[in-house]
């Protein structure tokens, strides 16, 4: 008897993973589930990391601007 069982939730996750797997191939032709504007999206991450605090401690030394030395 849990032999039957066990062999029914077999086909049923089967089952659920084809529907799963042809709603994902169909949303991703049709774009549904999409941001409307993804460029916004990293714009805003980039605010982000430029709005933290510098990493570097003041021990670490100084950015200088770089010379070239002609020899």
């Amino acid at each position: 008897m849990s032999f039957i069982f066990a062999f029914i939730m077999f086909i049923l996750l089967i089952g659920l993973f084809i529907v799963f797997s042809i709603f994902g191939f169909i949303r991703s032709i049709f774009g549904f589930g999409k941001r409307s504007n993804p460029q916004n999206q990293h714009s805003d991450s980039f605010e982000k990391a430029a709005s933290k605090s510098k990493i570097f401690g003041k021990q670490e030394g100084e950015y200088v601007d770089f010379e070239e030395v002609k020899e």
